[in-house]
């Protein structure tokens, strides 16, 4: 497996893996409707534009697991990942950690110091994942999706070099 930058040819399995993220991740958490509204197509027409933020965990058989990874000023943070997923029948093998860490690093390479990531305060999966890999559990939030707004964490992750 490695990790690089998503390509333009990437588009269509970075979608589906958001997508199916969403409706397998999210079920039970954020309204039923809305998840079953979600659609590749949709998604895609979203992803072709912004393809270049997202670093992708690929081997011969394809995408693996993706990360939108985003710089920031200002604030608690200066740089976030803004979304992670790995392929349902991918999960539990290292992937997503494997794309954090190389999230920290590349943000850690330009210069950058405190990295974010939010989560759905009732997504106890992901907030396992995050505490267990160094996150610290920081201000909630909301976040609107379908008309409905859901309470968010953060997890913010020092990336000072540790000696």
């Amino acid at each position: 497996m490695i990790i690089r930058q998503a390509r333009e040819e990437d588009v269509r399995e970075v979608s589906e893996i958001i997508v199916e993220g969403w409706k397998t991740a999210y079920r039970g958490i954020i309204d039923g409707d809305f998840l079953d509204s979600l659609r590749v197509e949709d998604q895609y027409r979203r992803d072709i534009s912004r393809y270049d933020r997202y670093r992708v965990a690929a081997d011969e058989r394809g995408v693996l697991g993706i990360a939108w990874l985003q710089v920031m000023d200002g604030g608690e943070a200066d740089c976030e990942i803004i979304a992670l997923y790995v392929r349902a029948s991918e999960r539990g093998k290292g992937i997503g950690r494997a794309l954090l860490r190389h999230a920290m690093d590349t943000f850690r390479e330009a210069g950058r110091k405190r990295m974010i990531i939010w989560c759905l305060a009732g997504n106890a999966g992901a907030r396992e994942f995050y505490e267990k890999t160094g996150g610290q559990a920081g201000r909630g939030g909301t976040h609107n999706w379908g008309g409905k707004a859901y309470d968010m964490v953060s997890y913010l992750y020092p990336l000072a070099e540790q000696g």
